[in-house]
């Protein structure tokens, strides 16, 4: 028993206007929307891909060629039914996702993890009038689950090629359980039927800012450096940029910092070193929005070690015997011991001011940075010393059990 993704990209060609003319289509993060959709069915667990086309064009190719290398779910193009029926079988589960739908990925796993038949559907209100109606009360979502003894049935009954509203019905018929979905997701931008270019790239902009403008997990520096970071992952997005070409270059940046620093270039290698990390936090949300593969995490730790060291040799520079300053110069290498063991616990400090005082490696650079450049930079180490010291002692303090 296989479970199996049917996709579909074949309007665009089938209008025959335009750039639609030569096989072109819509595009979703640097990628046609069907591979986005490829990636979506792969995050929710399918072993096989089936994409239907009338023919075989460049970007389909590429997507394909792109899909295969990554080796996480066999990808093929089917052309006629005939084909599609040789590639089902009855005991398969079989995840149909609309052509140009865009969906959240947690809805799309949410309907993976139902027993077939089932389907996406969202409450009949006014903004969600351009979905197809399921009944008085629901329209659907634009993806279903079934068994693939159903798709086969309803292949044999077809007499056109187009199957995807009839597969729908069958769906209703057999009165599929209904994973509901709040009709926000569709005012917010999350779950929209892209027809155009210009929505897919409304679409993109909204997601974009989502993304990165989430921080719940980051510290304060996070967040302020996300006003800043929203235009420059949509437009890195947009131009197609691999996240693992940003991640080399953070990497090459952290080297160069840490080259600075060892010549006695403190200032300027601790501002590599930031811009590092904020690249290599770009090249993670541009992961997450177009849902490539996450990068090696030991891109992450090497850009921690290069920072690590590099306040470290700093800090022993200008400690010049003062005590609290030389346990500021190793108050990075603490932190990236204290951080993974507590990461799993509550925070010591909440509320709206907690993500401010979150000691990272970032926070640590740019206090090191402040200090260099006003020239108390031993004043910046000591400072460094003594949240080291006040991190241990929140640490030590016993918790009071909740109440």
């Amino acid at each position: 028993m296989a479970f199996i993704a049917l996709l579909s990209a074949r309007e665009r060609v089938r209008e025959g206007t335009g750039a639609a003319a030569d096989g072109a289509l819509i595009e979703f993060g640097g990628q046609p929307l069907v591979e986005f959709q490829a990636r979506l069915a792969i995050a929710a667990g399918v072993d096989h891909i089936l994409i239907q086309a009338d023919g075989v064009t460049a970007d389909l190719s590429r997507l394909i060629d792109r899909l295969t290398a990554e080796r996480q779910a066999s990808v093929a193009l089917v052309r006629d039914m005939p084909t599609l029926s040789r590639s089902l079988a009855p005991a398969d589960r079989i995840l149909l996702i609309a052509e140009n739908m865009l969906i959240p990925a947690e809805a799309v796993a949410a309907l993976a993890g139902q027993a077939p038949p089932a389907l996406l559907a969202l409450p009949s209100v006014p903004a969600t009038g351009g979905f197809e109606r399921i009944d008085a009360e629901a329209m659907w979502a634009g993806a279903l689950l079934l068994p693939g003894e159903a798709v086969l049935a309803t292949l044999d009954m077809l007499g056109e090629w187009d199957l995807g509203l009839t597969v729908l019905r069958r769906a209703v018929q057999m009165d599929a359980h209904r994973v509901m979905l709040p009709s926000e997701l569709v005012m917010d931008g999350r779950l929209a039927s892209l027809h155009s270019q210009q929505n897919a790239d409304a679409a993109l902009q909204v997601l974009a800012d989502q993304e990165s403008g989430t921080g719940g997990d980051g510290d304060g520096l996070q967040r302020l450096l996300a006003l800043f970071s929203r235009p420059l992952v949509r437009e890195l997005v947009r131009r197609q940029i691999e996240p693992a070409r940003l991640t080399a270059v953070a990497l090459l940046l952290g080297v160069l910092g840490l080259a600075l620093g060892i010549v006695g270039w403190a200032a300027p290698g601790v501002v590599l070193a930031l811009l590092s990390f904020g690249l290599r936090d770009v090249a993670a949300q541009c992961a997450e929005i177009t849902l490539r593969p996450k990068v090696s995490p030991y891109g992450h730790y090497a850009t921690d070690a290069m920072a690590v060291a590099l306040l470290a040799l700093i800090g022993w520079r200008l400690s010049e015997g003062h005590l609290l300053a030389l346990s500021g110069a190793w108050f990075p290498i603490f932190i990236a011991v204290l951080i993974p063991a507590t990461r799993a616990q509550a925070d010591i400090v909440t509320g709206l001011w907690a993500p401010w005082v979150r000691i990272n490696i970032p926070i640590a650079l740019l206090v090191a940075l402040v200090g260099l450049l006003i020239g108390q930079g031993v004043a910046a180490f000591t400072l460094l010393g003594l949240l080291a010291l006040a991190a241990v002692t929140l640490r030590l303090i016993p918790k009071r059990p909740k109440v």
